[in-house]
């Protein structure tokens, strides 16, 4: 932090000085000592007396008493330190720049104050000493070693050099900084790296290294996401050595919502099958009703593919039938529901069967019928043979043996059994019309639903052999 305060003040100190020249002209180079002497210049006085000052006469300055050190007169420079040639010409100023940016402990900081000065010099038109300022940048970064810090200088480097129109060498600079990012060890490093790579090429619009950046983010994000992942498990292990109660509760649900952001779905659903097995074996059923409730809520995913359908599908068959929860038909309905709405047959056949019932849900044959049909029409069998029994009975919709041989004939040729004697029974019930109309309409459902054939792929052009010359 304190790095950074410097580099900040040091840039901010150099922006103000480009701002400078630009305000102010240049004063002329004072003139060496020995010329000054020669031009008439008032007479310092030695010794000063209550009296008048005497006139000055400054063709005849006078000699200093023994021991006593001669004042220049007032505007030159001090010289005359005991021992030097009083002629030696004073060594030449240390450039203000470098002498602000030595005072920075990081390679990669004053690099970075350096870019950006030779970056705003080039924007404001002094194109010369931006290159000098450049040159300097390039030389701090050649004795750079780590790649932790040569990767983010070679971003600054490369800032600069597009602001100088160096286009050419900014694509090479980046280059260097990507592959140097993939010998960077720590993942917050990488990450800052490539945010700055992100803003250079932002500038540069290098369309082949933006994709180059992008598949290195993605490797770092998976990498990431493994560590969190791990983190996590790690958690689940300190939470699994907590006395049960409300704060083992709190923090199941806690990580559970951490599981539930978006990344590796399987990896997530394994802690969730962790986090779940912990929180069944808290002892007090009401403790571990409202853990697992809390835990199960955190995995409401609305997404495509509904990731975590079968657990939420789990959870409701633990709360009907009463296993490692107490048995809550209600609970048990709102979980079915879950994972129903996200396409779960099983969920939707055991949810329709809890409206027949009338349990934890207020019985209605409409619903179970709404549910039973979207498990067929998945062709789930155990859907179609509950759809073709509803339509054989008139339960929910108007008696139709049509319909319900249909629905019965397409479960039993996936060999439900149930689906099979109730078919054969229809069979008997049904008049040559209504056998060929239901043949009809099953042989235009399964069409529907059979994958597109394979186009033929058409016969190679045969090759006319060629003669062989004698």
């Amino acid at each position: 932090m304190k790095s950074n305060r410097t580099e900040l003040a040091i840039g901010v100190a150099l922006l103000f000085g480009v701002a400078a020249l630009f305000i102010f002209s240049k004063p002329e180079p004072a003139a060496p000592v020995e010329k000054q002497a020669a031009a008439p210049q008032p007479k310092p006085p030695v010794a000063p007396k209550p009296e008048a000052a005497p006139e000055p006469k400054p063709e005849e300055p006078a000699e200093p008493a023994e021991g006593e050190t001669p004042e220049p007169p007032e505007g030159e420079p001090t010289e005359g330190i005991e021992g030097e040639d009083p002629t030696e010409e004073p060594e030449a100023p240390t450039d203000p720049v470098l002498a602000l940016v030595d005072k920075i402990d990081s390679p990669a900081g004053k690099v970075r104050v350096l870019a950006n000065l030779a970056g705003t010099l080039a924007q404001t038109g002094d194109t010369e000493r931006a290159v000098m300022i450049l040159a300097q940048s390039q030389a701090i970064v050649d004795e750079i070693e780590d790649a932790a810090a040569l990767a983010p200088a070679l971003s600054y480097l490369a800032g600069a050099q597009i602001r100088l129109g160096l286009n050419d060498a900014a694509r090479a600079t980046l280059a260097e900084a990507l592959a140097t990012v993939e010998k960077i060890k720590g993942v917050d490093a990488k990450v800052l790296t490539l945010g700055k790579l992100t803003i250079a090429l932002n500038e540069l619009g290098d369309h082949e290294q933006i994709q180059a950046v992008l598949a290195q983010s993605l490797v770092l994000a998976n990498e990431i996401q493994q560590q969190a992942q791990a983190v996590l498990q790690q958690s689940l292990t300190l939470v699994g050595r907590m006395k049960d109660g409300e704060g083992k509760a709190i923090a199941l649900q806690q990580i559970a919502a951490a599981m539930a952001q978006p990344g590796n779905a399987q990896q997530a659903e394994e802690i969730f099958v962790q986090a779940l097995t912990i929180a069944t074996q808290i002892a007090d059923a009401e403790k571990k009703a409202i853990a697992l409730d809390k835990i199960a809520k955190s995995f409401e995913q609305a997404g495509p593919g509904g990731q975590f359908t079968a657990l939420q599908f789990s959870i409701g068959w633990m709360y009907y039938e009463g296993n490692n929860l107490p048995r809550d038909y209600a609970r048990a309905a709102a979980w079915y529901r879950k994972a129903a709405e996200q396409g779960h047959a099983q969920a939707q056949v055991n949810l329709a069967v809890m409206y027949t019932e009338g349990e934890g849900v207020a019985a209605s044959k409409v619903e179970a019928l709404k549910w039973f049909r979207q498990a067929a029409e998945q062709g789930f069998a155990e859907g179609q043979t509950a759809l073709g029994v509803m339509y054989a009975l008139g339960q929910g919709v108007e008696a139709d043996l049509v319909q319900a041989n249909k629905w019965l004939a397409l479960a039993a040729a996936q060999g439900d059994a149930d689906a099979q004697v109730a078919h054969t029974e229809l069979v008997t019930k049904l008049t040559p019309a209504q056998l060929a109309e239901s043949k009809k309409l099953t042989e235009q459902w399964q069409a529907q639903r059979a994958p597109a054939p394979k186009p033929v792929p058409a016969p190679e052009p045969e090759v006319p052999e060629v003669p062989k010359s004698e």
